[in-house]
């Protein structure tokens, strides 16, 4: 009997699983510039604000999930891309954008952060908890640099019920 319980969801996974690669499939590819894309459940928003900031953005139909992009255009503070590129090499760069992250959320608490590596370029990997409208959401960032620009990559779980299979299909849709 137990055999059988772990074979039923061994197949409810895959079976799950399947489903994700299916739907993830379907999405619709978004070019960010500077040879970065990511891809959504649908075809996102797009937002042009001023000081050189671009968004991105999709709310799941089930409106558990949000995801983002937001693009910065740092030309305007006076450095250019090989300025940025060396300056992102350095764990002073990243502290800062890290503080910066948190700062931008109102009393957002910090529940992980990690330096990693994506396509030979690194990228800050923020998981974010913060309070709206009576509920807890979390919010998980991926933070790089490409040319002149800094790319803010979000998945926000709305009331922390957002599918985590959709957050792993989005975020490994991302390429640049």
């Amino acid at each position: 009997m137990k055999n059988l319980i772990v074979a039923i969801c061994m197949l409810l996974g895959l079976l799950v699983g399947l489903n994700v690669q299916a739907q993830s499939e379907n999405w619709v590819q978004t070019d960010l510039g500077e040879g970065v894309s990511v891809k959504y459940p649908g075809a996102p928003s797009k937002r042009d604000m001023e000081g050189g900031i671009t968004l991105f953005r999709f709310k799941t139909a089930d409106s558990l999930a949000v995801l983002t992009v937001l693009i910065r255009d740092l030309s305007n503070l006076g450095i250019n891309a090989e300025q940025l590129s060396a300056a992102a090499e350095t764990s002073e760069f990243w502290d800062q954008v890290q503080s910066s992250s948190l700062q931008a959320l109102s009393n957002s608490k910090l529940l992980k952060a990690e330096r990693i590596q994506m396509n030979d370029q690194p990228v800050l990997a923020l998981e974010l908890e913060f309070p709206r409208d009576g509920e807890v959401n979390v919010m998980s960032q991926l933070i790089f640099v490409k040319g002149i620009k800094s790319y803010t990559v979000n998945f926000n779980s709305l009331d922390q019920k957002g599918d985590p299979a959709v957050k792993e299909a989005y975020f490994g849709s991302l390429k640049f």
